[in-house]
């Protein structure tokens, strides 16, 4: 039997529970609902393909709810700022239900923490506050990022966390 990557032990461990997306992949993921035109024509979601989408969609469907910040949402909406007028509405859209749903493709949970709090974390300094308030909670669901240094820094301290570039790896397996 071949033993298996920490990569896919943690994709195993947290299955059926909640996985937390950074800003970027969150802006992926709803920008990946307007089809691939959108990502040859949206900088900010540029380097990502539709097959990344697929991927997110794949994982998503394999957790029980998508856990977030008002902070995340936040930035995904004015990322969302640069996209071409002709998608913005649909885009927003997607957005709003997004907010609102209960299962697309898995329930929404907002979770918010005081910046005052998060002010007070070592995060907020090295990273900021977006990603202060994931890392506070990085101990409910499992981080999935695109950002080397912040999955670095979260796999120093013990935090279950997932870089993308790694899961793009791990495609076949989901």
């Amino acid at each position: 039997m071949a033993t298996m990557t920490i990569e896919e032990q943690l994709f195993a461990s947290f299955s059926g529970k909640g996985v937390l997306l950074d800003s970027n992949l969150l802006l992926v993921f709803l920008s990946g609902l307007l089809g691939a035109r959108l990502f040859q024509r949206f900088k900010r979601v540029s380097e990502y393909t539709l097959e990344d989408y697929d991927l997110l969609v794949r994982v998503l469907g394999s957790f029980t709810e998508l856990v977030t910040t008002p902070h995340i949402l936040t930035e995904v909406s004015n990322l969302a700022n640069s996209l071409p007028e002709s998608y913005k509405r649909d885009w927003y859209s997607n957005l709003a239900t997004l907010i609102a749903s209960q299962r697309a493709p898995v329930g929404l949970r907002e979770r918010w923490t005081s910046a005052v709090d998060l002010a007070k974390m070592p995060e907020f300094l090295a990273f900021g506050i977006t990603d202060a308030a994931l890392t506070q909670l990085s101990s409910e669901a499992l981080v999935i990022t695109e950002d080397y240094r912040l999955s670095g820094s979260l796999r120093s301290q013990g935090v279950p966390v997932l870089n993308f570039g790694d899961l793009r790896k791990l495609r076949q397996l989901l």
